[in-house]
């Protein structure tokens, strides 16, 4: 069936298994492929999808052996197929091990004595002889015989699927979700598929059986290219215009335009589209934001029994505690946040947000009595804003994913509507970074009466996700906020904070600045930039700085001075070929060990989060194995996973967002200007704590500066207030 690596044997327990056909359970080997022999009549840990699997039949599981940080050897099995015996001692096995019912030792004996080797084939073509046997009868027979080709069309389903182009893996998913519904659906609407396969593979399934113009593709791509649209766009809603010009990109003469009005409208009958001010969505986009609203609404109805004298005094008591000063914005923040159930602080760097988080948090014990350290919550996007929100507020703080225990194999949140959390009040930090789903999300699996205070920095770059939850919720009126204003962070000799500042309102660079401690701009064309940045980056590693806190950022992937061209450039600087050092090839780029990688999706189970920045600690080529290290936890990539990382010595602003890094050097090129806009060199330029470096030209930064694209994201939110 395949020439990877196998195991035959029997299944003697599943350990667990859920929906989707995941399971995990112990297999007892009795033969391996080369490689493998060593587990010869041993048990091995083994995971997968797959169908029912019965412990009385030989499965030969093809895949591959992974060590895994937390459970240690396991075989994790890509393929599978049942393995009918062939002598007549073992079909006698097979037919009395319980599995058809009345068919004991003695009939099973008969059987093998009636047909011989051949028992098996006469079984599944329904010999009539078979009823004759001694200890069988008609009923017997037409069981027994339903029940064999029943284990037979298992395998005929995953071989079927795989000549449609849907590898084994996808077929189990189809297969154990669907169930005897899946052939009707990918004869009638594949597309229902898309939650579980990708779009664009059914897409080319369907093409193969059926011609282009075919309604019920019509209306999937619709739906399809809204919600591509509103990914790319980071809008909730796009125009009938866009979409009919995304649409046409997959026919090959152009889709009639009354073809297309007409599907639309039947897809915004059915409320499976919605049209709002002109504009169209799809009905989840337009339900969760409405659910958002309704929730806020419920939230700032509520009020707080503190009586603010009562808060006024505790803020003394801190400050007086805590050898600190508040100024008067500060304290409305902090008794903003106590006396409403909802409350949004934001403010740039320096203004003292953090600070604040803390003052809160130990005012608002104080306040209640019997309150546990377990009743406040402290939640982040990503696991680097979490760690760095902990570390400052010296308590335990979560990514939101992971507090809303998110289950990858599902792809759903045990914590929901239906199983809320029991906490008193959740701090959220870096909120505008949050998108629509992940926030409605959590307004469904918190009480209805929580505090909830969102803070954040209004002037970065929104969610990468659909939705401007932050702007939005501050330009309804009613809502209670406080904006920070007044810095704290920055001295006579340090630019960085006065130069997000100017970012901020918009004021332009009219020449480079100088003579600053912190800062420097280095004027360079295009073509010059990369040689600028290896030689900063290898006086920055001669002068033995830790790589962790240097941070290379660039606006785009693609050209000469993007991100991927430059990381193979800055790997030789910083982890350069070595005989002792382990290398595999990925994509046609080289990972070795030591190097700095990004971790581009949500892992929970592993708890890694998308833009968390790990080090490749080991790579075992024979195996396809990668243990990449991310502070202190080391996870285990199998060959499926490799995609889930990039490497990291330069990363995209959006991938820095939640993160601070001591020293930052910024590639601004002239010919990225599709990619720059001010709150993206805000986010860049606000990366940086003790040091900024700017290569490129004061045209493309004064650019970004005015450039205000990301700030007019067309939602629904608003409107529902």
């Amino acid at each position: 069936m395949k020439s990877e690596s196998y195991i035959k044997g029997n299944v003697v327990k599943i350990l667990f298994e859920n929906s989707t056909g995941y399971k995990v359970g112990l297999f007892k080997v009795v033969e391996g492929s080369s490689e493998l022999e060593s587990y010869v009549n041993k048990t091995i840990t083994f995971t997968g999808n797959f169908m029912m699997l019965n412990n009385e039949l030989t499965y030969k599981f093809y895949g591959m052996l992974v060590n895994h940080a937390r459970y240690g050897m396991q075989f994790g099995v890509s393929a599978y197929e049942s393995v009918m015996p062939s002598d007549e001692d073992g079909i006698v096995m097979y037919l009395s091990s319980g599995i058809f019912k009345g068919i004991g030792p003695k009939t099973a004996k008969e059987i093998v004595k009636t047909f011989g080797s051949e028992a098996i084939k006469e079984i599944k073509s329904g010999n009539p002889i078979l009823s004759k046997i001694k200890g069988m009868n008609s009923k017997k027979a037409n069981e027994l015989t339903r029940k064999i080709l029943e284990h037979d069309k298992d395998q005929e389903i995953i071989i079927e699927f795989n000549k449609m182009g849907f590898t084994t893996e996808e077929c189990l998913k189809i297969v154990n979700k669907y169930q005897n519904r899946c052939f009707d659906i990918i004869e009638n609407n594949i597309y229902l598929l898309s939650e579980d396969i990708s779009f664009l593979k059914l897409d080319k399934v369907f093409l193969s059986f059926h011609d282009e113009n075919e309604r019920v593709r019509i209306d999937a791509l619709i739906k399809f290219n809204i919600k591509s649209l509103c990914y790319q766009t980071g809008n909730t809603l796009v125009s009938k215009e866009s979409l009919y010009l995304e649409v046409n990109k997959y026919f090959s003469q152009i889709l009639d335009s009354k073809v297309f009005s007409i599907s639309l409208e039947e897809l915004i009958e059915l409320g499976e589209v919605i049209e709002s001010d002109g504009y169209i969505t799809l009905s989840e986009f337009y339900e969760v934001e409405e659910s958002i609203s309704s929730a806020i609404k419920k939230l700032v109805s509520i009020k707080n029994d503190f009586n603010i004298k009562t808060i006024e005094k505790e803020i003394i008591k801190y400050e007086k505690d805590y050898d600190i000063k508040f100024n008067q914005e500060q304290k409305d923040a902090i008794i903003g946040s106590l006396v409403n159930n909802l409350f949004i602080i934001t403010g740039g760097p320096g203004t003292g947000k953090t600070t604040i988080i803390k003052a809160i948090v130990q005012i608002y014990q104080s306040l209640v009595n019997n309150l546990l350290s377990s009743d406040i919550v402290l939640l982040a996007p990503t696991g680097r804003a979490s760690k760095r929100i902990s570390e400052s507020t010296l308590r335990k703080a979560s990514t939101i994913h992971k507090f809303l225990k998110w289950n990858k194999e599902t792809k759903e949140f045990s914590v929901n509507k239906y199983n809320p959390v029991s906490v008193k009040a959740v701090i959220i930090d870096e909120f505008s970074m949050v998108d629509i789903f992940l926030f409605n999300s959590l307004l469904d699996g918190l009480p209805i009466n929580v505090k909830l205070i969102l803070v954040g920095d209004a002037n970065q770059l929104p969610s990468i996700a659909p939705g401007n939850i932050l702007d939005d919720l501050l330009s309804v009126e009613g809502i209670p906020n406080k904006k920070l204003e007044t810095i704290y962070r920055t001295s006579n000799q340090s630019y960085i904070i006065p130069f997000a500042n100017n970012i901020k309102t918009r004021t332009l660079l009219e020449s480079v600045p100088n003579g600053y401690s912190d800062f420097k701009f280095i004027l360079s064309e295009d073509m010059k930039i990369k040689y600028y940045v290896n030689d900063i980056c290898i006086k920055a590693k001669e002068k033995g700085i830790n790589i962790e806190d240097f941070q290379v950022l660039i606006p785009m992937y693609k050209g000469e001075n993007g991100i991927d061209n430059i990381n193979i450039m800055l790997q030789g600087i910083f982890n350069p070929k070595s005989e002792e050092k382990s290398e595999i090839i990925i994509r046609n780029i080289v990972y070795r060990v030591g190097d700095k990688v990004l971790q581009l999706v949500n892992d929970v189970e592993n708890n890694i989060y998308n833009g968390d920045i790990g080090y490749i600690k080991r790579i075992n080529n024979s195996m396809s194995i990668i243990e990449i290290d991310f502070n202190g936890n080391v996870v285990v990539y199998k060959k499926n996973k490799f995609d889930e990382f990039t490497h990291a010595y330069a990363i995209s602003v959006h991938k820095s967002q939640g993160s601070e890094y001591d020293t930052v050097l910024l590639i601004v090129s002239s010919n990225m200007k599709r990619m720059l806009y001010n709150k993206l060199i805000y986010t860049a330029v606000t990366r940086a704590k003790k040091g900024l470096i700017v290569v490129g030209s004061l045209e493309s930064v004064n650019y970004a500066i005015k450039e205000s694209y990301s700030e007019n994201r067309i939602t629904s939110l608003r409107k529902f207030f």
